[in-house]
């Protein structure tokens, strides 16, 4: 075989992989995990899974894996402690793994991409309440 028919047959087998062995939502979803994170007062911890992330303000990036939302708690001295839920939703370009034999849909859901944060919760602001006890 010569180099010209190795690479007519080769190319298009190559590129037949890629699209099988890929998911839409990783190639073309938004799989952005950055949510900005406020207090008011400013200066409060953020944590998740009881790990500070950050101090407001900020800008955090939320694990992959974020299946079902995840909860973002605020803590600050002489205020109350708050959460709020980052929340997720399917992505809809997911839809087109139907086209590569739905193996896209493994791939999606392995890398946690057949999901994003819901557009609503890109930007999370906690309005701490001052404890009455003053503590």
């Amino acid at each position: 075989m010569n180099i010209k028919t190795l690479k007519m047959i080769f190319l298009p087998a190559i590129l037949a992989f890629a699209v099988l062995t890929t998911g839409c939502s990783t190639m073309f979803g938004n799989n952005t995990r950055n949510v900005m994170v406020n207090s008011n007062p400013q200066g409060a911890a953020v944590y998740i899974n009881n790990v500070q992330y950050a101090t407001t303000p900020a800008m955090i990036t939320l694990p992959n894996y974020i299946y079902g939302g995840e909860v973002l708690t605020f803590k600050k001295n002489g205020y109350q402690e708050q959460s709020s839920v980052v929340n997720t939703q399917f992505q809809w370009v997911g839809l087109l793994n139907i086209f590569n034999a739905g193996l896209g849909f493994i791939i999606d859901g392995v890398t946690g991409d057949i999901i994003e944060i819901a557009p609503a919760n890109l930007a999370v602001t906690a309005n701490l309440q001052a404890n009455s006890n003053g503590q």
